[in-house]
């Protein structure tokens, strides 16, 4: 019985000193190392160059601009973004000579359709849609604009829909009602024309020193003999000939009003926004206007001084009666940039919700965005406005000219026309002039425009 005891007592007694070498072990052993705190990895600097153009559709877009240059610093501080203002008049050419360099701007500026496609088939840029989501995309408006090949090679900024505005007290001076329609026929439009300038009222001021005064001509009046813009295209590819009625028949109603003195008489010393001024002075009755425009003009006269009103209907072609909002001038990605994902970047932040915003209320041009918050929009005028540039089909024709075309032929003839240097027939052979030197000189964006289905 002691024995047992002994071997029990024993046993207890090498147990209980294993247990105290090993609480020994552990007190000397040092505790493990608190993990350092370690900085979050910087980004690193991204410069990017956007040649921007949007300031002549829509004042106050400039300014706009600098303010979400500085707003996306705040929260991509290691972006810098270099934004050069690019002029109504070189616009197209300033950056044909970056493509044909493959070097230049990361972000560009250009009208939609007819011009970005030209240097999409130059390969000069990226598809916008490679590098931002659908999700995102999904809420861009008249992304159709700029669709090629299945991608959207642009991206929309602000709708830009051009109508007439008036001045009422003019109106009223001369003994002439607005159309209750909101719409007048041509020969009631030349009827209230005539009863202004009897009246000793320009009836409507306009500027063609760069071009763009005739060619919104055009795309008001020139596509009311179309029935399509593929009858267009016909002419552009050869298959017929802008000598044609319906083609440039407009010019010879454009040479009686200029002969007649329904313009202001200095059209050819002033571009196409100084123009538009001449109607916000008092000085004219009527004047082409877009959202922008208007509002100036309402801003300049007076709100209740200022109505507006759709182009005088003049043809009676399937494109008489459609809209002609566009989005204008888009924004795209050049091939050589070496950041297109932060130039995406920046393109998507320009429609969050607080720029939008913003963008209105700098501008008073309605985004090209379905969250665009259209309650902004107070005026009865520019309501009146936003309903028609969203309602029904719109097409603006400048859009489906390849750029040369426009510029050699489209902007050339009206100034020939307003500043009586030629005749409509010479008006018309300049557009065809310039299709054919066009086709001569770029037969490899013949055939894109040849393939290309509208």
């Amino acid at each position: 019985m002691k024995t047992s005891l002994y071997r029990l007592f024993a046993l207890l007694l090498v147990f209980a000193l294993l247990l105290a070498a090993c609480a020994q072990a552990t007190a000397t052993q040092p505790a493990p190392a608190a993990p350092v705190a370690t900085e979050a990895p910087k980004e690193e600097p991204v410069n990017l160059t956007f040649w921007y153009w949007a300031e002549s559709d829509a004042p106050g877009a400039d300014a706009w601009m600098a303010e979400t240059v500085e707003a996306y610093k705040k929260i991509k501080p290691n972006v810098t973004i270099d934004v050069v203002p690019q002029s109504t008049d070189t616009l197209i050419s300033a950056f044909q000579a970056a493509a044909t360099a493959k070097s230049g701007p990361d972000i560009a500026s250009q009208w939609a359709t007819g011009p970005v496609l030209g240097f999409v088939w130059q390969d000069a840029l990226v598809p916008v849609s490679d590098y931002v989501a659908a999700d995102e995309m999904k809420n861009w408006l008249n992304t159709n604009e700029n669709t090629y090949d299945g991608k959207v090679w642009a991206a929309p900024m602000y709708l830009m829909g051009i109508n007439v505005m008036y001045n009422k007290e003019l109106f009223s001076k001369a003994g002439v009602t607005p159309p209750e329609s909101g719409r007048w026929t041509w020969d009631e439009f030349i009827a209230a024309s005539d009863k202004l300038k009897a009246a000793g009222i320009t009836p409507w001021a306009i500027g063609d020193k760069d071009g763009y005064g005739g060619a919104w001509w055009f795309a008001n009046f020139g596509i009311q003999t179309l029935e399509s813009t593929e009858e267009l295209r016909q002419a552009i590819i050869g298959n017929a000939d802008f000598t044609e009625e319906k083609y440039t028949g407009w010019y010879k109603t454009l040479d009686e009003m200029v002969k007649k003195g329904y313009f202001n008489e200095d059209v050819m010393s002033l571009d196409l926004s100084q123009g538009v001024r001449v109607f916000g002075e008092g000085k004219a009755a009527m004047a082409f206007g877009t959202d922008g425009m208007l509002k100036q003009s309402m801003t300049d006269l007076g709100e209740d001084k200022v109505g507006v009103m759709k182009t005088p209907k003049k043809g009676t072609a399937a494109l008489a009666d459609v809209g002609n909002a566009t989005q204008s001038i888009s924004h795209f990605i050049t091939k050589w940039s070496k950041n297109p994902q932060a130039a995406a970047d920046f393109l998507v932040f320009m429609h969050t919700p607080e720029r939008l915003t913003s963008w209105y209320k700098h501008t008073g041009v309605v985004a090209a965005d379905a969250r665009f918050d259209k309650s902004l929009v107070t005026n009865p005028v520019l309501k009146q406005m936003l309903e028609w540039e969203t309602t029904g089909p719109q097409v603006w024709l400048e859009n489906f000219l390849p750029g040369q075309i426009d510029s050699d032929g489209d902007l050339v003839a009206g100034q020939q026309i307003f500043s009586q240097s030629g005749t409509p027939a010479d008006a018309a052979a300049t557009w065809q002039r310039a299709a054919e030197t066009w086709r001569n000189q770029h037969p490899d964006e013949l055939t894109n425009w040849q393939n290309w289905q509208q």
